[in-house]
């Protein structure tokens, strides 16, 4: 199986969220010794180093280089067969955001069956299954 994640999953675990970093861990653990595939975007790497950058913590930042490197997780680059769904997507969901819209666009052009993120708003987009943090 191939799950896409989305954003807040790596944030939750780099920066030890109290209610969801061990449901992420286990999240993990459990998807790589079934050899389940994960990917993300660059998007998602912009969107999680914002604010490490504004603070400065460079140490946050290598951790989630290191979290990427060490499960071999990719950042899937936009190009336009990418664009041009997300555009799709936007025609038919006003609610979608620009990055939303590209972050789902990658997890359908690239296979994936499950979109994990915490984004409820989200579950109204019925191109992909989403898995909440409930469901981890």
């Amino acid at each position: 199986m191939k799950f896409f994640l989305d954003t807040p999953i790596f944030i939750y675990l780099v920066e030890q969220h109290p209610s969801y970093s061990s449901r992420v861990q286990d999240f993990f653990l459990s998807n790589l010794l079934k050899n389940n595939e994960l990917i993300t975007s660059v998007v998602t790497w912009m969107e999680f180093t914002v604010a490490p950058k504004k603070a400065g913590r460079v140490d946050l930042i290598e951790s989630y280089r290191e979290l990427l490197y060490k499960l071999g997780i990719p950042l899937v680059e936009i190009t336009q067969p990418i664009a041009d769904q997300a555009a799709t997507l936007r025609s038919r969901y006003s609610f979608l955001k620009g990055m939303d819209a590209l972050q789902l666009a990658v997890a359908l052009e690239s296979g994936c069956s499950k979109f994990v993120s915490n984004d409820k708003g989200l579950l109204r987009v019925t191109e992909i299954q989403h898995l909440g943090m409930d469901e981890l």
